[in-house]
């Protein structure tokens, strides 16, 4: 992340990211909770999935069959 050099700025984006209100931040989720909770979130994929090819696959494409 870029940013979040002040708390406010920290619980701003806290704020917006996952959807909670300034009293659930501040108050009621611990600080470490809320920073696994943002490295969790879903993330939208731009471009292409790289997906996982056992060795006998790829000679199975590369025989043509």
């Amino acid at each position: 992340m870029i940013g979040n050099d002040t708390l406010l700025g920290q619980i701003a984006t806290l704020i917006e990211t996952l959807h909670l209100s300034y009293e659930e931040v501040v108050y009621k989720i611990p600080y470490r909770n809320l920073l696994i909770m943002q490295k969790d979130r879903l993330h939208a994929c731009i471009g292409e999935r790289i997906q996982k090819v056992s060795g006998a696959d790829m000679a199975a494409r590369r025989m043509g069959g």
